[in-house]
Formats: C-alpha cells, sequence, structure tokens
C-alpha cells in the first residue's frame, strides 16, 4: 500500500540505522578508552567483581611499597647499631687495657675519659636514630636483654611529702566511687596500681619522712604532684622500678616527678602481699620514693644543674637506706657470711667480709657497696655507737642537713665523719678493719630482713615494715573521678603488608642507651673496676648483637614479603585485565561491519524517503 501518512520504509531504515549508530559508539567508547566496561551497564557483574580486584591490587602495590619503607627503617636502625658495636669494641680494647696492672690509676682515669666519651655517644646514637622523625631506639622501648611485657595503668599523684598525703588527679570514676574530695580507696580495675597509690606510696614517705627530719623540714608545707605508672620497663629481673624529675635549670623545685613500676617485675598477687616479689615491691617503691624525696629536697645534687651531681653510689646508697641494702639479693654474701656468726661481736667470718669488701668499689656496685659506703657514713656522723637502723638514720640526717645548707656532698661527709670520700674508697679497697666490724654487725642485725634503717622494727624486719604501723590511717585525698587507665606494652611499628586489615609485620623498637646495655655506671678507674668494665662490654655486645640479628631477620622476611606482594598484584592484575579491558581485535572487526552498516543504512533511508515523491508523481 502506498500511503503519505506513514512512510514505513523510512522508518524501518532510520531505527536500524539508529541502532547500528549506538552500537557503533559503543564500540568507539571502548576503543577509545581500551576499557571493555566503562560503565556499570555495559556489564554489572563484572564491574563488580573488577573493582574489587583493583581495590586488591592497587592495596598490593602499596603494602609492597610499605615493606620496603620499613626494610629502609630497618637498615637505618640496624647501621646505627653497627656504629655502637664498634664503639663497644674499642671500649672493650680499653677496659683491657686500664685492667693491667702496668698502669697507674692516673693513666686510668685518661682512659676511662674515652669510655665516657664512647658511653655518651651510644646515648646520643640511641636518641638521635630516627626515621621518618620516629625514634627507633624509644625509651620505651623493648629490652635487649628481655621483650615481655604486661599491661600499663597510670595515675597522676598529688602527694603531701610533709603529712604523707597524696590525691589522684587526671582520671575517671570506677564502680560506686564517692564524690571528688572524699579519702576513699579507689578500685581502678588494677589491683597491683590500687595497692601501690593506696598502701605503698604512703606509707613508704611516712616512714621516709619520719626517719629524716632535715628532709621533712625541707618539704615544708608543700604539696607535689607526682606521676606513678604501671608499666612496662624493661622485663623482669631487670629495672623493677626508677623515679623520674624534670626541672628548670635556673633553679626551683622539680618541675615534675614520677616513679614508674616494671609490670613485668610484680602482680597483683605481690601487691597483696602473696606473690614471690611481695616483699620486694615494698622494698622497691621505698627505694624509689627515697630517691623522689632527694630529687625535691635536694635538686641541685641529684640534677647536677649548678656544678655538682651527687655520684651515683651516693643516690643508690642512700634510696637503698630506704629499700634495705638486704632486700634484692645484692648483698647476699654477706646474708651467707652473718649465718655463721653467733652474735655481731662474732669475728670468724671478719676475713671473709674483709675479702668482700675489696673485691668490690662503691663506683662499680652502687646498689650494693654503695649501701654499705652511706650506711657506714650514717653510723659515723652519729658517732658511732650501736649499729642500728634509728642510729645510722639519725648520723645521715645530719649529712642531708649539710646539704640542705648548700653544702658540697665532699663537706657534708667531711664534717660530720671525719674522713673523706678518697679515704672510704681506701677503706673499701683495703677491707679496712673498723668497717669490716661496722659491716659484720649490719649484715648480722640485718640476716632476719631488709636492712632498712626506716623500717619501724629496725634492721632486721621485712620490707613490710618500711610502710610503718599507722600508714594506712593517714588522712589521704584521693579522687576517684581522676584515676586514668592506659594499657599499653613497649613501642613496636606495625607494618601494613597486605591489602586486607591485620596483615602487619611488627618491628619491635628498642632501648639502646648505655643505662638499658647495663653501661651507664661503668668506669674504669681502677683495675676492679676495669674487670667489671669488660664483663659488662661483653654482655652489651652480645645484646646489640643480638638487636642486629633481630633487624637481619626482618629485613629478610620483608624482601620475602615484597616478593609474594608483587607476584599476587601482578596476577590479580592480570585477571582484572580480563574482565575489565577490552580485547581490540574484536571491538575493530564490531567497529568495521557497523561502518559498513551504518553506511548502507543512511543510503537505504535516503531511498525509502524518495517514496513520498513516487506517490506525488501519480497524483500529478
Amino acid at each position: 500500500m502506498l500511503s503519505v501518512q506513514t512512510n514505513m520504509l523510512a522508518a524501518n531504515a532510520s531505527r536500524q540505522l539508529g541502532i547500528t549508530t549506538k552500537d557503533k559508539a559503543k564500540r568507539s567508547e571502548k576503543l577509545s578508552s581500551g576499557y571493555r566496561i566503562n560503565r556499570a551497564a555495559d556489564d554489572a557483574a563484572g564491574l563488580s567483581i573488577s573493582e574489587k580486584m583493583r581495590r586488591q591490587v592497587r592495596g598490593l602495590t602499596q603494602a609492597a611499597a610499605n615493606a620496603q619503607d620499613g626494610i629502609s627503617m630497618v637498615q637505618i636502625g640496624e647501621g646505627a647499631l653497627n656504629e655502637v658495636h664498634d664503639m663497644l669494641q674499642r671500649a672493650n680494647e680499653l677496659a683491657i687495657k686500664a685492667a693491667t696492672g702496668t698502669l697507674q690509676d692516673v693513666d686510668r682515669a685518661m682512659i676511662d675519659e674515652e669510655i665516657q666519651q664512647l658511653k655518651a655517644e651510644i646515648d646520643k646514637t640511641a636518641r638521635n636514630t630516627t626515621f621518618n622523625e620516629i625514634a627507633l631506639f624509644p625509651e620505651n622501648g623493648h629490652s635487649p636483654i628481655a621483650t615481655s611485657y604486661l599491661e600499663m595503668k597510670g595515675y597522676d599523684i598529688t602527694l603531701d611529702l610533709k603529712n604523707g598525703t597524696f590525691q589522684i588527679n587526671e582520671a575517671q570514676a570506677g564502680p560506686g566511687a564517692a564524690g571528688a574530695g572524699r579519702a576513699v580507696n579507689i578500685s581502678s580495675g588494677s589491683v597491683l596500681a590500687d595497692e601501690i597509690a593506696n598502701k605503698i606510696v604512703p606509707g613508704a614517705i611516712e616512714r621516709i619522712l619520719d626517719s629524716f627530719p632535715s628532709l621533712k623540714n625541707a618539704v615544708g608545707s608543700d604539696t607535689i604532684d607526682m606521676a606513678l605508672q604501671v608499666a612496662y620497663i624493661d622485663g623482669k629481673n631487670n629495672t623493677m622500678a626508677y623515679a623520674y624529675f624534670t626541672y628548670s635549670l635556673g633553679g626551683g623545685k622539680p618541675t615534675s616527678m614520677g616513679i614508674r613500676v616494671d609490670a613485668a617485675d610484680f602482680n597483683d598477687a605481690d601487691a597483696q602481699g602473696t606473690g614471690s616479689n611481695a616483699d620486694a615491691l615494698k622494698a622497691t617503691m621505698a627505694h624509689e620514693l627515697m630517691h623522689s624525696v632527694m630529687q625535691y629536697t635536694l635538686t641541685d645534687g641529684m640534677s647536677g644543674r649548678k656544678g655538682e651531681r651527687y655520684p651515683t653510689w651516693f643516690a643508690e646508697g642512700t634510696a637503698q637506706l630506704a629499700g634495705g641494702g638486704f632486700a634484692n639479693g645484692w648483698n647476699d654474701t654477706l646474708s651467707y657470711y652473718a649465718n655463721f656468726l653467733t652474735s655481731e661481736n662474732d669475728a670468724s667470718q671478719d676475713s671473709n667480709i674483709s675479702n668482700y669488701l675489696s673485691k668490690f668499689t662503691m663506683g662499680g656496685r652502687p646498689y650494693g657497696h654503695g649501701y654499705l659506703g652511706t650506711a657506714y657514713l650514717g653510723w659515723l656522723a652519729n658517732g658511732k655507737g650501736a649499729v642500728t637502723g634509728a642510729n645510722i638514720a639519725a648520723g645521715m640526717d645530719k649529712i642531708f642537713a649539710d646539704l640542705l645548707a648548700g653544702n658540697s656532698l665532699a663537706s657534708a661527709i667531711q664534717n660530720n665523719t671525719g674522713i673523706d670520700v678518697d679515704e672510704l674508697n681506701r677503706r673499701f679497697k683495703n677491707g679496712n678493719a673498723e668497717l669490716t666490724e661496722f659491716v659484720r654487725k649490719l649484715a648480722y642485725e640485718s640476716k632476719t630482713g631488709a636492712g632498712s634503717v626506716i623500717a619501724a622494727g629496725g634492721l632486721g624486719v621485712g620490707p613490710s615494715s618500711v610502710l610503718g604501723t599507722g600508714a594506712l590511717d593517714q588522712p589521704f585525698r584521693i579522687d576517684p573521678f581522676q584515676i586514668s587507665i592506659d594499657y599499653s606494652g613497649p613501642e613496636m611499628i606495625a607494618l601494613q603488608v597486605g591489602a586486607e586489615a591485620g596483615i602487619h609485620i611488627d618491628v619491635d623498637l628498642y632501648k639502646m642507651s648505655s643505662q638499658a646495655l647495663g653501661l651507664e655506671g661503668m668506669n674504669v678507674k681502677t683495675t676492679d673496676d676495669a674487670d667489671l668494665a669488660i664483663d659488662g662490654i661483653k654482655r652489651a655486645i652480645h645484646y646489640v648483637g643480638n638487636v642486629r640479628s633481630h633487624y637481619g631477620a626482618i629485613q629478610n622476611r620483608l624482601e620475602h614479603t615484597i616478593n609474594n606482594l608483587n607476584n599476587i598484584s601482578e596476577n590479580t592484575a592480570a585477571a582484572e585485565s580480563q574482565i575489565r579491558d577490552t580485547d581490540i581485535a574484536e571491538e575493530m572487526v564490531g567497529y568495521s561491519n557497523g561502518q559498513i552498516l551504518s553506511q548502507a543504512g543512511a543510503s537505504i533511508l535516503a531511498q525509502a524517503n524518495q517514496s513520498s515523491q513516487m506517490i506525488l508523481s501519480l497524483l500529478g
């Protein structure tokens, strides 16, 4: 049928031409972009799968880059430790040189100058070795000796040293907490931290200040904010705790103070008095709190900011007077000899005791011989007499009073004891008869106890007595709404080495200072000191070697990780390409076919449009 109104030939040709044009446009888009899927409509399921694979490929690529960064970081740390090893080897040479008897002490003093410089450079290396401004040997890193850790719980304490009271700040309330300002027992979820905060700290402070009135008077009515942390330090049986403080170089009292207790050494049972380290916990806290009191009252001497810094043997020895020089094994040899004594006047073991005294120096064993030396000074300062905790404390209080008056340590000792430090060292070296007799009596009186001069029951009672009988009745001002608990361990860096969450390689960071390596008090001023230094350096070289081996193993692991990541990324990208990328040959065939159909369709459409002209010719 011929019709003017409807040209079906043209309509059909136009529709077919439109289909061909759309198909050609899609093929042109695929050819120009290189992708088979340019929008979800092209292949909905294929697009979803492709995007998941793309996420994985790009994630794996970045993970490989992360691993390479990890290798670079480890190489920096290992390179720094290579220098530490070199310095330790040089220190070992110097220590062996100083140990020979053909040198005089003045020669050893010159050798010791280089030893101290090497220690300072080890500390500087540990402090300044960084990667992307991240310290690789942080202060809270793993110990090179031990790597286990427990949880950390922290308090910020307001401590009234004069009255034996304190207040906990910066915390949040526990269950059933009373309002702020009430004296209550705190409940933080950590029995260890609670016992230290509620009982041990105030009890020990009470005994320290009652035993040393000059220090108590120096505190006056001041209230001191202290931070108390129960946290990882360096693993079990190493540093059990330490007191720290910050101060202004211009003078004045410390600007902040705190005590950190190693949670690897103590647990809840110890805090409750049933654990194997229950006595050690109390002795350690008394030791560190003695440091804190001296840091506050004798800031210049404890910091050295005005020139004189008290030697380690004096600082640690006086702290041992509080904690007890027989509490933590530092004088077990003396305890052994004391067990053979029938009375304090039994001289049957004097030869052994004298040999023990001459075997070490106060500088070489500040916790052992340093305690004996400071106890002896206290006894001398109080006019000799009976060897009791009270007499020793009274004499040491006179030395403290001189120090508080602005006198140097050398002057305070000379003024109150009649001997100088050089003479004290000679008495140890020669096994002096009077010193031997004093130490014999001290060991005998302490053989059933800790040897603490602040304990209410005397030298022969255990560390539990350092708390005093009335310590728990003190008016503690605890704010239970200001208790903070922070769970953390030693520093580590988690390298993200996968496209999924939680795929990490943990790189442990180690504390590599001279103190962490056990070299803090090392010197070679005498042959005995040099012998101790040789053993200490030997251990330090072993510790550094262990850490370097660990880093080497990590580096090898990361290199294998990168190879595996690259392999997975390559094959996943190939699979994604099969889904997403266009097949150029196939699309070119279709595009060429579309070109031909498009031209044919256009020609037919033109002819179909001529049919209306033919109808007009019939009407004419």
